[in-house]
């Protein structure tokens, strides 16, 4: 009876902990779009990441491959692309995607992405030697910015140290929701730029990207994915009379 109690209390525990924990949406079931101004995808860029053959790893050109908006190993052995401080040197490397708009009332707006989540899969290795530390880390980066707002958004997704001649390993996986972010202050009619960038940096190391970017059924999506939303303003209060 002990056993079949203790069991009962572990179930209960669990589906109690289920429902504390908030469920990631990957990709919008239904969507409440009213007031939202999408911004189109407008270009891509990599920088200091190679592809398994050594080469720059191809840019995202905009288009569904696999059901995926970026970039995607096509092997179970070899990262889609991978930065090394031993060929790359000590800058970052850089996967980046880039939306741009227009502002079309001046105002504060919301920078929204409406159910879409990124995801990353990968791994950051530290590489140790007899002096110093070595460190090696994968960040996300959003930042939005026009001529008078802007707005960013960042997330360690691994972190490795090394100290002496060892390596070490931290692995980074799943899904990551992109917060709302403020824009306070735009002018109507200005340029407005999204970037959203995997960064691998390291001092002695090595970052592997198996996955990154947006789950898709359709190329248009990658044109729906970040948007703007007009936030009312507070009303004027009155001055009391007295």
């Amino acid at each position: 009876m002990r056993s079949i109690a203790s069991a009962a209390a572990v179930a209960a525990l669990l589906a109690a902990c289920a429902q504390r924990t908030p469920r990631i949406q990957v990709r919008p079931a239904s969507r409440d779009d009213r007031n939202v101004a999408f911004l189109s995808f407008a270009s891509s860029q990599v920088e200091r990441f190679s592809d398994p053959e050594g080469r720059s790893c191809r840019r995202f050109d905009g288009r569904v491959r696999e059901n995926l908006l970026g970039w995607q190993s096509t092997s179970a052995d070899d990262a889609a692309c991978t930065h090394d401080t031993y060929s790359e040197g000590l800058p970052p490397g850089v996967l980046e995607m880039h939306w741009r708009s227009q502002i079309a009332e001046d105002g504060t707006y919301d920078l929204v992405t409406l159910g879409y989540s990124v995801g990353a899969w990968g791994r950051v290795v530290g590489r140790g030697a007899h002096y110093g530390d070595s460190w090696s880390r994968a960040r996300l980066v959003v930042e939005a910015r026009s001529a008078h707002c802007e707005a960013s958004w960042s997330l360690e997704l691994a972190l490795t140290k090394v100290s002496g001649p060892q390596t070490r390993q931290a692995d980074f996986s799943g899904w990551v929701e992109i917060p709302e972010l403020l824009m306070k202050g735009c002018k109507a009619h200005e340029p407005v730029d999204v970037w959203l960038r995997l960064l691998g940096e390291a001092n002695r190391g090595r970052i592997d990207v198996d996955w990154f970017g947006f789950s898709a059924l359709a190329d248009d999506e990658v044109n729906r994915i970040f948007g703007l939303r007009p936030r009312a303003e507070p009303a004027a209060r009155s001055p009391s009379s007295h």
